[in-house]
């Protein structure tokens, strides 16, 4: 019998390092939970703000690709301003401007 082992044997239950050390164990922090549903409570207060603004809400459609809720006129609008904004896993919306200025630049800006 090349190299099977037989008899009997148990098996128990394991807790690696790693585990351990990221905190999934029983008897959680109580900090990390609190701070695990403040984070939630802002999430979806910050998505409750953006969905009450038209814009915000047709844009965040828009972005995700659901233009067929959308007028011709507020997906050209959505349009001209959706390569400056993001979405994320929890339906965010997020500005992130694709050109940075440089310091000279808007230097230059407050001169004028």
């Amino acid at each position: 019998m090349g190299g099977e082992i037989r008899g009997s044997g148990s098996i128990s239950a394991v807790t690696t390092r790693s585990k351990a050390i990221s905190g999934v164990r029983s008897g959680s922090n109580p900090l990390v939970l609190c701070e695990e549903v403040i984070r939630e409570l802002r999430i979806e207060r910050i998505q409750q703000a953006q969905d009450e603004e038209a814009w915000i809400h047709n844009l965040k459609k828009y972005l995700v690709g659901e233009i067929h809720d959308l007028t011709q006129e507020e997906a050209r609008s959505c349009g001209s301003i959706a390569t400056n904004y993001e979405v994320d896993q929890h339906d965010l919306l997020f500005y992130c401007p694709t050109m940075k200025e440089s310091a000279a630049d808007r230097d230059k800006l407050m001169r004028l």
